[in-house]
């Protein structure tokens, strides 16, 4: 990548990025969930255990709960990604949210 691409790539506002992502989603048909990234750096991808101890340092996650240790990033990303595909699922299911009564004639 040249140097000003570089430029133009890093100065994108995360908002901006994030509607382009979009955009280019539904070009293709591609289903997009934003997912609020609130403790899932915190949140062990393998047990569900949350809290802030869990974070050893910046790169460093190692579970208080069960021991399960990785890279944090790949940690959150494991995190984000099970919430967006409970998120996806959900919006697909077929159970009807109310039923309503049929009017008798």
């Amino acid at each position: 990548m040249r140097k000003k691409q570089r430029a133009q790539v890093h100065n994108w506002a995360y908002a901006q990025l994030r509607d382009f992502l979009t955009y280019k989603a539904e070009m293709v048909g591609v289903p997009v969930q934003v997912i609020n990234p609130r403790n899932t750096s915190r949140t062990c991808s393998q047990c569900g255990f949350c809290d802030a101890q869990n974070r050893r340092s910046q790169a460093r996650f190692e579970c208080c709960e069960c021991g399960w240790a990785a890279h944090a990033d790949h940690n959150a990303s494991r995190n984000i990604a099970a919430l967006g595909h409970e998120k996806y699922w959900a919006a697909q299911s077929t159970v009807p949210k109310a039923a309503t009564a049929l009017a008798s004639s």
